[in-house]
């Protein structure tokens, strides 16, 4: 009986308790203000309003959904060809095409690109202006390729890159920059060249010509002249207005070995420094070999390590002043190690100028060796010995680096 009852009392505070707390939610969402907590499973009877702070005095009012547009006329300029020595200007019309306040100011730029005359603006809706870059192409040859840009307010485009690019040649250019000359044999003349182009529109003349090195040894034996390029010859520099052949002599009696100098030249162009054109060579012998893996330096033929199973084969020119009225004879005498044959190939004699050229087969046969002669010393080197009818090399010696493995 008491169970009973005490059940009964249970569900009668369940009801109680339910019911009062419908009644105390009911209270506070209808007739009391939101406290700031989360609300789980009531839906408001109102919209919560939230009030923004106030707007401060900086801040650039604009209607709701309106946005500045940055817009350049162009995003490139092409100058084109131009001189190396000059600086080049060209300016991009840059507008707001868009319906706040735009704001512009200076950004990066590539080491040779400068904005001129300006520093920040603010444009309104569908006003423009004027933004001057300026390129320097000094020491700049070929094309190149250049940039700045301006920081804005777009959200679309933050920075706006405007770039330049060019084909910058030099106002005036020697071809080759160097004028070498690779081998000149003692006693006998050479000549060599080189061309000053000019691409300037209005006319360029050299106004003196020399070498520079005046106290070097070289002087006495160089001659300088020069001349006009014809038409013909300008017609394979496209963009060419004019220009000169440098011609240099070299006279015979030069001394044996390499040699230097320099070529000063300049013109009527009072901002073009004049120009110089290095020069260098080397003087041999009349007595000489050509041919790969010779050493002139040293003396040397370096022939390398050679398998035995193959063996090798090198080819060279021995290089004799011509016997007027006679023909040179050259023979194979003996050689070290003695497997090295000799062939001189008489039938393949070459008159060059003053000289004669005489090939020379040098055989190293497969399955000969193993031999070492890779030494520095004369000793330690092999050798081949050739006699001559010439009175002034009635022998010669050849020296040989080689090892057959």
């Amino acid at each position: 009986m008491f169970r009973y009852a005490g059940i009964g009392f249970a569900l009668v505070a369940v009801v109680l308790g339910a019911v009062s707390g419908m009644a105390l939610a009911y209270y506070q969402v209808h007739r009391l203000p939101w406290s700031g907590r989360p609300l789980i499973g009531v839906t408001p009877a109102e919209p919560i309003v939230v009030n923004f702070p106030a707007r401060s005095q900086g801040d650039v009012a604009r209607p709701a959904g309106s946005l500045p547009r940055v817009e350049a006329s162009e995003m490139e300029y092409d100058f084109g060809s131009i001189e190396s020595e000059g600086k080049y200007r060209h300016e991009f019309l840059v507008r707001n095409v868009g319906d706040a306040p735009l704001t512009l100011r200076v950004g990066d730029s590539s080491c040779r690109c400068t904005v001129l005359d300006f520093s920040q603006a603010t444009l309104q809706p569908q006003e423009g202006i004027k933004i001057a870059i300026q390129f320097d192409a000094h020491e700049y040859i070929g094309p190149v390729s250049q940039h700045a840009s301006l920081v804005t307010n777009d959200p679309q485009n933050p920075r706006l890159i405007l770039k330049i690019k060019a084909n910058v040649e030099r106002s005036i250019r020697v071809v080759p920059a160097e004028l070498v000359f690779s081998r000149i044999v003692r006693n006998q003349a050479a000549t060599g060249e080189v061309r000053v182009v000019i691409f300037r529109r209005q006319p360029v003349t050299i106004t003196d010509i020399r070498f520079e090195e005046t106290e070097n040894e070289t002087l006495p034996f160089l001659e300088l002249s020069h001349a006009p390029l014809t038409a013909a010859e300008l017609a394979g520099e496209p963009g060419a207005t004019g220009g000169y052949r440098i011609m240099v002599r070299v006279k015979p009696g030069l001394p044996v070995g390499p040699f230097h100098q320099k070529i000063r030249i300049a013109t009527d162009q009072s901002d073009i420094p004049s120009v110089e054109v290095p020069v260098q060579g080397r003087v041999e012998s009349e007595f000489g070999i050509i041919g790969s893996g010779w050493n002139a330096q040293r003396g040397i033929l370096h022939l390398g390590r050679i398998q035995r199973e193959s063996g090798s084969q090198a080819r060279i020119m021995l290089r004799l002043p011509a016997l007027p009225g006679q023909t040179l004879e050259v023979e194979p005498v003996r050689s070290v190690p003695e497997f090295v044959q000799v062939q001189v190939r008489k039938e393949e004699t070459v008159q060059a100028g003053e000289s004669v050229l005489i090939p020379i087969i040098i055989t190293i046969p497969a399955g000969a060796g193993p031999a070492n002669y890779f030494g520095d010393s004369e000793e330690e080197l092999g050798k081949i010995f050739l006699k001559t009818n010439h009175p002034a090399a009635p022998e010669i010696k050849v020296l040989l680096r080689l090892a057959v493995d």
